[in-house]
């Protein structure tokens, strides 16, 4: 099925077969017109300069549809058992866990302490069943379909998907994990994940997208296209750490929406670790909209081969006395590519703001290439913005050295690559999940090659 003469049946489709009130198959079809409507984005605007858009669009392959509202959710008694399992499996202390393999499943699991205390853990679509006015209530408000062609396609097309609601008050002391698999080969998936955190909640979310396991196409990894949005209300006092590990199979194209609104008080920790995928385009935004709000952006990003990565941040401060910092890593080796793009953005109305944003790019080979493009929008003069941005090669005297004390060249560099990562993922206070986070980086860099000679 393809989505450029079915759209509309596709997401008439999902919404009868999993059962979803009147007004999301409407919201589904306004999000399909808008789809429509919108041109696909020029590059001649500078945040599409380094990408192509077509390259994301869908024409060539089918959009996965569910097969019956049974695939969702199940018993207490499966729950918890899918809970303990990938606890013992993933060494991992967790309040939830999700896990949606494309269209076809999605298994959950709520530990009962945190589900008593009105946690919900949920798939999306089973959310706006049985939680209909919270669902409403938030759905599309941070990222709307009009944002973009590809914020529409996502909203019409949607299966599953992820909803966390933690009440006012409630602290959750273990992270909850959600993963998206792909397995089929050329498909098209649309995670969504939907974050609510009420007044004085806080909450740690892991949100993982990777290949299926044992889903290689003739020993390679299925060609997908996915379109993932992520939307967090923060509310007054809440304190979010949003951690989004992008871990696609080699062959996937992903273009990837990520928002959160953050009320007074309120905080939010993002973490984004890119690693797979071979064409990427990122949209992380941090929407400042009260006063002492604050954001934290983290980045990691390791490319090889021939992978593309185009990330663009935006810190939005629009109340007084908010406060956002930045610090974004980029590894390439090989002929991968890099461009970043970060925009610290002022209102009128924002005085005595503060804001901070670093990228830094180490380049492994003389064929790999990075840009980085800092911007400040700057409408209050009574703030302090200050940036940073480096591009440069691997020190060979650095290598040298490391080499003179009994390491071999690919040991040498792997050390300092480490160590360049290493101030932005140490940022993370949690033990377990900074251990974990590392564990996926340090993968990556077992397979990284000696670096050509300049």
């Amino acid at each position: 099925m393809s989505t450029s003469t079915s759209g509309p049946e596709a997401a008439r489709t999902i919404a009868k077969t999993v059962g979803e009130p009147e007004w999301l198959e409407k919201w589904r079809l306004n999000a399909w017109e808008s789809f429509e409507a919108q041109p696909m984005p020029d590059r001649v605007t500078h945040l599409w300069r380094y990408t192509e858009p077509e390259k994301f669009l869908t024409d060539k392959v089918a959009p996965l549809l569910p097969v019956s509202a049974d695939i969702f959710g199940g018993s207490a008694a499966a729950s918890e058992s899918l809970l303990a399992s990938f606890r013992e499996e993933s060494g991992e202390q967790l309040a939830g866990v999700l896990v949606q393999d494309d269209a076809d499943a999605v298994t959950l699991g709520i530990d009962p302490k945190w589900r008593d205390a009105g946690v919900i853990i949920s798939d999306l679509s089973s959310a706006v069943r049985d939680h209909t006015d919270l669902v409403e209530k938030y759905l599309g408000t941070m990222v709307p379909s009009e944002q973009g062609k590809f914020a529409g396609l996502n909203a019409a097309l949607f299966v599953g998907g992820v909803f966390l609601y933690v009440p006012a008050g409630v602290e959750l002391e273990v992270p909850v994990h959600a993963v998206f698999r792909s397995g089929k080969d050329l498909s098209a998936v649309f995670p969504r994940t939907l974050i609510v955190l009420e007044e004085g909640a806080a909450a740690t979310f892991i949100d993982e997208y990777a290949s299926a396991p044992n889903a290689a196409v003739n020993g390679a990894s299925p060609r997908v296209v996915a379109h993932s949005v992520v939307e967090a209300h923060v509310g007054q006092n809440a304190r979010l750490q949003y951690v989004n590990l992008q871990n696609w199979g080699m062959r996937t194209r992903s273009h990837h929406t990520q928002r959160a609104h953050v009320q007074r008080d309120g905080s939010v920790v993002g973490v984004n670790v890119g690693l797979g995928g071979l064409y990427n385009k990122a949209d992380i935004a941090a929407v400042l909209q009260g006063s002492n709000a604050y954001s934290e952006m983290i980045g990691v990003l390791f490319g090889d081969s021939n992978q593309h990565y185009d990330n663009h941040t935006e810190h939005v401060h629009v109340h007084a006395n908010t406060f956002s910092d930045l610090d974004f890593k980029v590894v390439l080796e090989d002929s991968s590519r890099s461009a970043y793009t970060g925009l610290i953005r002022i209102e009128l109305d924002a005085a005595n703001s503060e804001a901070y944003q670093e990228n830094r790019n180490l380049l492994l080979d003389s064929d790999c290439r990075a840009e980085s493009i800092p911007e400040l929008e700057i409408l209050n003069e009574n703030v302090r913005c200050t940036h940073g941005a480096t591009i440069g090669p691997i020190d060979e005297e650095q290598v040298f050295y490391l080499m003179t004390r009994g390491l071999s060249r690919r040991a040498a560099q792997r050390a300092i690559v480490e160590g360049f990562f290493a101030p932005a993922l140490d940022r993370i206070d949690d033990e377990a999940l900074n251990e974990r986070l590392w564990s996926y980086v340090r993968a990556k860099l077992h397979r990284l090659q000696p670096a050509k000679s300049a």
